[in-house]
């Protein structure tokens, strides 16, 4: 059985685990992972879509809390997720 991470764990599988429910909840740009202490959010989706996952990267502009305007911020859109195997079993002879 594999062990869970904890929730506010830097370890990368604990970090793709928060992109996927925030992903699953809606859009979110870089900024938005940042928040939720996913620091190399791109790298995390790189993992991700090499998993199967297919995630959209669109640029856009936001103003953030403190209001300064950044241009070009990634936001990332789950469009779908890898189809669960189903196990075979050879039939019986």
């Amino acid at each position: 059985m594999a062990c869970k991470p904890p929730a506010r764990s830097t370890a990368a599988e604990a970090q793709r685990a928060r992109v996927l429910v925030a992903l699953r909840a809606a859009p979110k740009t870089s900024y938005d992972l940042r928040r939720l202490g996913i620091y190399q959010a791109p790298a995390r989706i790189l993992e991700l879509r090499r998993r199967g996952f297919r995630i959209s990267t669109d640029l856009v502009s936001l103003v953030d809390a403190d209001g300064y305007t950044h241009q070009g911020v990634a936001l990332y859109t789950l469009l779908a997720e890898p189809h669960k195997k189903e196990a075979t079993h050879a039939p019986k002879k």
